[in-house]
C-alpha cells in the first residue's frame, strides 16, 4: 500500500508546481487551438504558459520551505506574469490561495480545501461580468467537492486523484453552460488548462517524480479547420486585450473597476490594495493606462489586437512566413497582415509606457516638451518576443525577426535570447542595421516581396540582406538637447553649434551606429536644406523609395515630401508618417527623419 501523504511543505508544493506547470506549457498549442471565449482569438494557450512560467522563473533561484511563504511567493510571480483573461484569473486564484496558507508551515488536506475556496471565490470576485462554463466554474465545482472530501479524508494521494477526476467532470459539462462552446463543440480552453495544470500535479503526488516539459500536444490540420469553422467570429465588440499592474498605496478597486465598464468589457482586477493586475478589452487602450495611471504607478503594459488575432485563426497561414519587428520601426504596420510589432519600453521618471500604445505619438512629443524628467528607453524582454514566438509558432511555418541596430539598441540582443528558448519553430533574428523609418522601409519591403512572391524562409533571408545595403537614414534635428540627453550626441557637439549657429544632420552608418554626417544652419527652411542634402547623396540615374518620419513637425513632413514628388523618374514610392517615441526620445520635437532605399534595377 502507497505511503499516505498527510502535509504538503513548501518545498513539495514547490516540485509539484513544476509538474503541473510543465504539462500545461506541453498543452499549449492545444488551448489556442479550442479557443473561443471570452473571443476565438488563439492565445488562451499561450497566455496560460507565460503566466504560469512566469511562476517557475520567479520561485526557482530559492524555494521557501514554509508552504505560506512559497504560496505567497507564487502568487506574487503568477499576478506580475498574468496575460490574457484566463491569466489573470488564475493568478486571482493563487492570490486568494495563499492568503488562507498565511504564517503556515506546512497544508494539511483541509488547509487545501480552505485555500481552493478562497482562491475560487477571490477568483469570481475578480471579474466585472463572471460567466458559467469557464474556468471559473472549475474552480468552483472543485471547491466544493474538496470541503467534503477533507471533512473525513487526510491522505493528498487520494484527494488529488479525485480532485481531478471532479474537475474533469466539471470540465466536460463547460458546453452545457455556455451555447458558445457548445456550438464549436469544444471545452473551454482556459478550463482545460487548469485541468492539465491539475493533472500535472496529481502525476507528482502519485509518483513522487519530476517530470521534464512533456510532449507538445499537436492537432491535424482537419481538426483545426473544423474547430475554426465552428467558432462565433462575431462576438467581438472591443480590439485591443489590454493590461496593466498598478502599484499604489489603498487602490479603490470598487470605484477602478465602475471607471473601466464604462471603456469595455472582459474586466478582471486581481490583486490586493496596493498591487492591481487590469485585465480588460478596449478599443483605446492609451485610455485605460491613463485612467489607471490616476490609481498609482502603471507598469508592463499590453495591448495585443484581438481583430488581427481572430484574422489570423480564420486564415491559412502553415505554410507562410510571420515577419516580427520591433515599435522603433515607424510604418504603416496595419498594410501588413502578417507582420508583428513588439513595443519598445520608455518611462518618464517612474511612470512606465509603450511606444505607440500607452501614449499616440502626438502625446508622447508633448509630454516630451513639458515634462522635468527626459525619458528613458528600455528593449522589449526576452519574454515580450518569446510570448509573441510562441503564439505564431502556431500559425506560420517560420518566423524572420528584424529589429533595431544592435549599436542602437539592445532589442536584437533580447530577441535572439528568446529565439533561442523557444522551441519547435524555425526562427531567425537580423540585426537591420538601421532604425525608425530605414527599419520602416526594409520591413515593407521584405512583406511585399513575400506576399508577392512566395519565398521561402532562406530565399527571404538573402533578400533581406541585399536590402539592408540598399537603405539609408537621415534626420535633420531642431532642438539637440534631446540628442543629448539621451546620449546620442555629446555635449560638446551642442556647445559647438550654438556658438557656429549650425545643427548636424544625423545618420545610420553602415555598421549601425549613429553620427553626424551633415550640418545645416539656422532654424528656418530644414526641409530645403535636408532634401538638397540628401539628393547630392545619390545617383540620379537610379530610383528610390522614400518614407519620411516627423517629430510633431507635419508641415515640414508635407513640405519635404512635395520636394520629393517632383523627382517622379527617380523618386517613386514617396510616403509619410509620424515617427514614434522610440526614436523621438534623441530627436526631440520637430525633427524630420528620411528613410531612403534605392530600388534594385
Amino acid at each position: 500500500m502507497a505511503q499516505k501523504i498527510k502535509y504538503i511543505n513548501g518545498i513539495r508544493f514547490y516540485r509539484a508546481l513544476v509538474v503541473g506547470i510543465n504539462n500545461l506549457i506541453s498543452r499549449q498549442d492545444y488551448l489556442n487551438q479550442i479557443n473561443v471565449f471570452p473571443v476565438p482569438d488563439g492565445d488562451t494557450g499561450t497566455n496560460m504558459a507565460f503566466t504560469v512560467s512566469s511562476i517557475l522563473d520567479g520561485t526557482s533561484d530559492f524555494v521557501p520551505t514554509k508552504i505560506g511563504d512559497m504560496a505567497q511567493k507564487v502568487a506574487d510571480c503568477a499576478l506580475d506574469g498574468a496575460r490574457g483573461n484566463s491569466g489573470a484569473i488564475l493568478a486571482q486564484f493563487f492570490v486568494g490561495f495563499s492568503e488562507i496558507l498565511k504564517n503556515k508551515d506546512t497544508m494539511s488536506t483541509q488547509d487545501f480545501a480552505n485555500a481552493f475556496k478562497n482562491g475560487s471565490e477571490c477568483a469570481w470576485e475578480a471579474l466585472s461580468d463572471p460567466k458559467e462554463g469557464t474556468i471559473l466554474s472549475i474552480f468552483k465545482d472543485v471547491s466544493v467537492f474538496l470541503l467534503n472530501l477533507t471533512s473525513n479524508e487526510d491522505d493528498f494521494s487520494l484527494v488529488m486523484m479525485k480532485c481531478c477526476v471532479k474537475a474533469k467532470e466539471s470540465l466536460k459539462e463547460t458546453p452545457e453552460k455556455m451555447s458558445l462552446l457548445k456550438k464549436a463543440g469544444v471545452v473551454d480552453a482556459g478550463a482545460q488548462g487548469f485541468v492539465d495544470f491539475l493533472d500535472g500535479i496529481n502525476d507528482f503526488i502519485q509518483s513522487g517524480t519530476l517530470r521534464e516539459l512533456g510532449e507538445i500536444i499537436s492537432i491535424s490540420s482537419e481538426i483545426d479547420k473544423d474547430h475554426a469553422e465552428n467558432h462565433d467570429f462575431s462576438n467581438l465588440t472591443y480590439q485591443f486585450c489590454s493590461e496593466c499592474l498598478i502599484e499604489g498605496n489603498d487602490i479603490d478597486k470598487s470605484t477602478l473597476k465602475k471607471r473601466l465598464e464604462e471603456i469595455g468589457d472582459s474586466i478582471v482586477i486581481a490583486g490586493s490594495n496596493k498591487k492591481v493586475k487590469i485585465h480588460i478589452h478596449v478599443n483605446k487602450p492609451n485610455e485605460l493606462f491613463q485612467i489607471c495611471n490616476e490609481y498609482g504607478i502603471t507598469k508592463k503594459h499590453k495591448a495585443d489586437d484581438m481583430f488581427k488575432q481572430q484574422k489570423l485563426v480564420q486564415s491559412n497561414k502553415i505554410n507562410k512566413i510571420a515577419l516580427v519587428t520591433d515599435s522603433s520601426a515607424d510604418f504603416n504596420v496595419n498594410k501588413y497582415f502578417d507582420v508583428f510589432v513588439i513595443p519598445v519600453r520608455y518611462s518618464f521618471g517612474r511612470q512606465d509606457y509603450i511606444d505607440k500604445i500607452s501614449q499616440s505619438a502626438d502625446e508622447f512629443y508633448t509630454e516630451l516638451k513639458n515634462n522635468v524628467n527626459h525619458p528613458k528607453t528600455s528593449q522589449p524582454t526576452p519574454g515580450d518576443f518569446r510570448r509573441q514566438y510562441q503564439f505564431l509558432n502556431s500559425y506560420y511555418s517560420s518566423i524572420i525577426s528584424i529589429h533595431i541596430a544592435e549599436k542602437l539598441s539592445g532589442t536584437f540582443q533580447s530577441a535572439s535570447i528568446a529565439a533561442k528558448n523557444t522551441s519547435g519553430t524555425n526562427i531567425s533574428v537580423i540585426d537591420s542595421k538601421t532604425a525608425s523609418v530605414g527599419l520602416g522601409l526594409l520591413i515593407e519591403h521584405i512583406a511585399e516581396k513575400i506576399e508577392k512572391s512566395e519565398l521561402n524562409h532562406e530565399e527571404a533571408l538573402l533578400n533581406i540582406d541585399a536590402a539592408i545595403k540598399n537603405i539609408k537614414i537621415f534626420s535633420a534635428v531642431k532642438d539637440l538637447n534631446y540628442a543629448v540627453k539621451g546620449g546620442r550626441v555629446p555635449k560638446i557637439v551642442k556647445t559647438i553649434s550654438n556658438i557656429f549657429n549650425f545643427k548636424p544632420i544625423l545618420y545610420v552608418k553602415e555598421d549601425g551606429s549613429m553620427g553626424p554626417c551633415g550640418i545645416y544652419t539656422g532654424k528656418n527652411k530644414i526641409p530645403i536644406k535636408l532634401f538638397k542634402f540628401i539628393k547630392k547623396r545619390i545617383s540620379s540615374q537610379s530610383t528610390y523609395n522614400i518614407l519620411i518620419g516627423h517629430s510633431q513637425s507635419i508641415e515640414d513632413g508635407k513640405k519635404i515630401k512635395s520636394l520629393f514628388e517632383q523627382s517622379p523618374n527617380i523618386f517613386k514610392k514617396i510616403q509619410l508618417i509620424e515617427t514614434g517615441g522610440a526614436l523621438g526620445v534623441h530627436t526631440g520635437p520637430g525633427a524630420i527623419t528620411v528613410g531612403v532605399q534605392k530600388i534594385d534595377d
